[in-house]
């Protein structure tokens, strides 16, 4: 049980398998604790409830679909850190010290009061009268508390009024001629008796954090899927259940929903129980208040059933020093157990410039301590088991590099819990993870649409490691493929698969789907974890040839790009480029097929980003003649991709070019242009007809020919129709004729 990634899943279906898999379909139960709930100033924990089943419903899966969007009138410009929270009820009782006071006035505590028992008046100049008036006041509600024994139970509730204090008397002018004190009848000085205060104690487990987008592009219509795999907490998640979202921005706001969704079944390594550690906001570099006085070790009594022991620790870092510290600093993680260091991950993320939100109004593009603005922040999941003794006494604990602050401000957020599992269900058993490519899950945009290998993540459910895999894919309702994996994949491991190519289609369907079996050569002991399906979207077609437009920034050494086909073969590719200069690149003739073009920032801010001196640059790709493909936005972080094919694929799966040829000028004089004839190696023919149908040309071009020229002299002004054709079908463009 090593470093896992946290995986998406979707709905699953049900396929007959011929590999020795039949996949069932398990229930997915659907518990909703917040819908768009109003994120806004100051800092605020959003809860609600969710009934969860009970807790006889074994999970197999558990993950928290979470789902930002905007208010009205849009998204803040800030990234702020959410976290979520499950409040476990521990059934048990814990105390706090409190003073009871001996009275309260009007409900709140007076330190002292002077009082009548009956009616007490306060004395005015009546600017009307010109005379001395008065009115009366009004009543003190006093409640007693003469009880120690039953310090909050009261034992009198008086109404007594004001006293002690000066009533004046005035002439027709307005002078205080004379003043009369209002004697009180008791004076009341407050005392306390000490008891405590008994509550059921709650604790609260932090299950997943996200970092709000710069979102002030956003409207009120935007949203972002989050999904977080949250099976280590399905302990927790039975019958009734608090759940709270705490937004810590100081600007309005986002919406927040939570939709758990629990997959029924067996788990391959159950997760019975969860042990909160250390959670909240913590000091970096003070040297009065360090940051091990909160990460203070902890001795874990290893449970006797735990046959595997997991650290789970959700590290964020914050604030600014002056050293640009912890937000921007990074530094290591130690984990020890027993005296000894067993783990010491960086607390970095290196690959914000790859966002899949990208080009926000601030700036995303920067590097952090292990948070990307608008992302998901992924847990460091430590496993213990081989260093701890079941029965025995372990003492973990956690500490970072040591730090001296400037200023102050620099901050780490921790979240932690350990997680006890049961024995390991399967001794042979493979599971789909999750599928990249091709999928339209936002999350994933970065490397979709996908003509290409598609990229499936599969785990190692089963105690033997795993060597052999048989995969079935494609898309629904279209020839599917089969491929063999082989490799070296303990238990809990997780491996990315890139398949072989396959067809994807547009269709009304456009969903591809996944079947997996045979791990090691045998039968898979649990199969229903062996199946996903996706939607996805279908990739732009392009000619054979066209233009990659680029006008480069002042850091133009950064740029470069390359085109490659679907074996991985780099078919076209350019660098050494010029500050401020535009490039008309013409890449020729591309057989048919799928293809990947990437454009690379080693800045990683690419060709335009608000925050630099780079100035602005802009790519695009072009017609060969006249006309656009596709405009990208400049400000790309790290780099820019597009999956695209050339040509068209025959229902059994054969490769062919598109027509797309360029019929030019247009009016026309003198002479006719046809471009893009090389797009497919065929014959073609050409022929033009008048307006009133008449066959007027006629001619056959040779295969290889890019451009052919039509003499004009002998056409009268007038339109055209032009039909060039070969076996895979034909074009016609209308074309005006001026004289």
């Amino acid at each position: 049980m090593k470093k896992a990634i946290l995986a998406s899943l979707f709905p699953l279906f049900v396929l007959l398998f011929t590999i020795s898999v039949t996949a069932q379909t398990p229930d997915t139960i659907h518990v909703i604790t917040q819908t768009k709930v109003h994120m806004t100033s100051p800092p605020a924990s959003y809860d609600g409830w969710g009934v969860f089943p009970a807790d006889t419903v074994s999970y197999r899966k558990v993950y928290l679909n979470f789902t930002l969007g905007c208010p009205s009138p849009r998204c803040s410009g800030w990234d702020y850190t959410v976290d979520i929270y499950l409040n476990q009820n521990t059934h048990h009782k814990d105390s706090t010290l409190m003073q009871g006071p001996a009275f309260t006035v009007n409900g709140n505590k007076m330190d002292s009061v002077k009082v009548k028992f009956d009616t007490t008046w306060v004395t005015y100049y009546d600017t009307t009268t010109n005379a001395t008036d008065s009115t009366k006041n009004a009543a003190y509600t006093i409640v007693q508390y003469k009880n120690c024994l039953q310090p909050t139970v009261p034992t009198d509730t008086v109404h007594w009024w004001v006293a002690g204090y000066y009533n004046h008397y005035y002439d027709n002018l307005g002078n205080i001629v004379d003043s009369i004190y209002v004697t009180p009848d008791t004076s009341m000085y407050l005392a306390y008796c000490p008891y405590y205060s008994v509550y059921d104690s709650i604790a609260q487990y932090e299950i997943a954090r996200m970092i709000t987008p710069y979102g002030s592009y956003y409207g009120s219509t935007w949203t972002n899927p989050y999904k977080f795999d949250i099976t280590d907490f399905s302990s927790l998640l039975h019958d009734s259940v608090q759940i709270s979202v705490f937004y810590s921005g100081w600007s309005d706001g986002f919406l927040a929903s939570c939709d758990f969704e629990m997959i029924t079944g067996n788990p391959d390594h159950k997760p019975y129980k969860a042990i909160k550690l250390w959670t909240g906001t913590f000091p970096y570099g003070s040297v009065s208040n360090p940051i091990s006085n909160y990460l203070t070790p902890y001795a874990a009594k290893i449970d006797t059933a735990a046959h595997g022991t997991r650290l789970r620790i959700i590290q964020t870092g914050h604030g600014e020093d002056g050293n640009n510290c912890t937000e921007f600093c990074g530094n290591y993680q130690h984990v020890y157990v027993d005296g000894k260091q067993r783990y010491n991950p960086y607390v970095w993320r290196d690959n914000c410039g790859l966002n899949a939100l990208w080009a926000q109004s601030g700036t995303w593009l920067f590097d952090r301590a292990n948070w990307c603005p608008g992302d998901l922040v992924n847990p460091y999941l430590d496993d213990l088991t081989p260093y701890v003794t079941r029965g025995g006494t372990d003492t973990i604990r956690v500490d970072m590099d040591p730090y001296i602050s400037p200023n102050g401000g620099s901050v780490y957020i921790f979240g932690s819990a350990l997680i006890y599992y049961g024995p390991i269900k399967y001794k042979l058993d493979a599971a789909v993870e999750d599928i990249l490519s091709p999928n339209k899950y936002a999350p994933y945009s970065r490397i979709n649409p996908s003509c290409g290998n598609p990229q499936v993540v599969i785990r190692n459910t089963g105690a033997d490691t795993l060597k052999s895999l048989t995969f079935y894919y494609g898309q629904i309702g279209s020839t599917h493929n089969t491929y063999t994996w082989t490799g070296n994949l303990p238990f809990d491991d997780t491996a990315l698969v890139y398949l072989p190519w396959v067809h994807l289609k547009s269709s009304n369907i456009n969903k591809f789907e996944v079947t997996i079996g045979n791990p090691n050569g045998g039968t898979d002991q649990y199969a229903d974890n062996n199946y996903m399906i996706v939607p996805y979207d279908t990739v732009p077609t392009y000619p054979s040839s066209f233009v990659i437009k680029l006008f480069t920034n002042k850091a133009a050494w950064e740029s470069s790009y390359f085109i490659e086909d679907v074996n991985g073969n780099i078919v076209y590719s350019k660098s050494g480029f010029s500050n401020t200069t535009t490039y008309y690149d013409t890449v020729w003739n591309l057989a048919p097929g799928c293809y990947h073009f990437q454009l690379n920032d080693q800045g990683k801010d690419g060709l335009s980003f608000f925050a630099n001196s780079d100035g602005n640059g802009a790519l695009s790709f072009r017609k060969v003649t006249v006309g656009g493909l596709a405009t990208f936005n400049a400000d790309f972080g790290t780099s820019i991709s597009q999956n695209f094919t050339v040509g068209v694929i025959t229902n059994d799966g054969e490769m062919k070019y598109s027509i797309d040829y360029n019929v030019y000028p247009n009016p026309a004089s003198t002479q006719l242009t046809i471009s893009g004839l090389d797009a497919s190696q065929k014959d073609k023919n050409v022929k033009i007809f008048s307006a009133m149908g008449t066959l007027v040309y006629e001619k056959t071009v040779s295969a290889g020919l890019e451009h052919y020229n039509i003499n004009l002299n002998g056409f009268a002004a007038g339109i055209y129709c032009v039909i060039i054709s070969n076996t895979d079908g034909q074009v016609v463009k209308k074309v005006m004729v001026t004289k």
